[in-house]
């Protein structure tokens, strides 16, 4: 078996410098060459729909609609901290890439970051960028913001969990190509966009230990990689 260690961050800077909308939204119309002005707004406009439905999850589930100080973690271009204004007092949007944050603070709503703040934050928020993040890592990470959670904060956290079949098949593929050119060359290019599978059992156990007990799971289906969003709130007598 190939044990293949990929620098990701270095991937999301590339995309962030020569296709920041694309990286997010991986459309025809999104590649930088293609980019109209119209197809801009749409695809701030899609972040306002997603938001406002997790908002409606989130108060429906726990009876409070998530607000105060919020987080949203690889915020990319800002597509979903914009939106997010609408409902928190205040919003940061944290990402490791310069070229992203750099259309984000364009916007001129929430405040951008490449530094991961410190707590405590009311909401949590991460949608399509774990799937991005090797599980060692990002599990790591994942904790992190919990540990960031204030008692009685939100959470609404996207992560990929399996894929199908035709997928696992090409995955191990590339991965032995990648593990053979990357010996041969001794890298290979930035910019490429990796998936990744999380163990959602780890999960539940760290929302369940940092006090987040009652949660919901959305599905998703990005192509054949299948995920869930985790949307719960901390209780309020959990330990700062």
């Amino acid at each position: 078996m190939v044990v293949w260690e990929r620098d990701t961050d270095a991937d999301w800077r590339e995309l962030g410098a020569t296709e920041p909308f694309w990286g997010v939204a991986s459309l025809p119309r999104f590649r930088s060459a293609n980019l109209k002005a119209e197809d801009v707004v749409s695809f701030y406009d899609s972040g306002v729909g997603h938001v406002a439905d997790i908002v409606g999850r989130l108060r429906q589930q726990t009876g409070v609609a998530p607000g105060g100080r919020a987080l949203d973690f690889g915020c990319g271009t800002g597509r979903l901290s914009e939106a997010m204004m609408a409902h928190a007092d205040q919003v940061v949007g944290y990402d490791i890439s310069p070229g992203m944050l750099e259309k984000a603070r364009l916007k001129g709503g929430a405040q951008y970051t490449d530094v991961l703040p410190e707590g405590p934050f009311d909401w949590i928020n991460s949608f399509i960028v774990f799937q991005h993040i090797p599980p060692e890592r990002g599990t790591a990470l994942f904790e992190q913001l919990l540990d960031r959670l204030a008692p009685g904060g939100h959470v609404s956290l996207h992560l990929t969990v399996w894929r199908e079949p035709h997928l696992q098949l090409t995955r191990s593929r590339l991965a032995r190509l990648r593990g053979a050119v990357a010996r041969a060359r001794g890298r290979i290019k930035p910019g490429q966009i990796m998936m990744y599978d999380y163990d959602l059992s780890r999960l539940l156990r760290i929302l369940n230990t940092h006090g987040v007990e009652e949660i919901n799971m959305v599905s998703t289906d990005h192509g054949g990689h299948h995920g869930v969003i985790l949307l719960g709130r901390r209780n309020l007598d959990a330990a700062a």
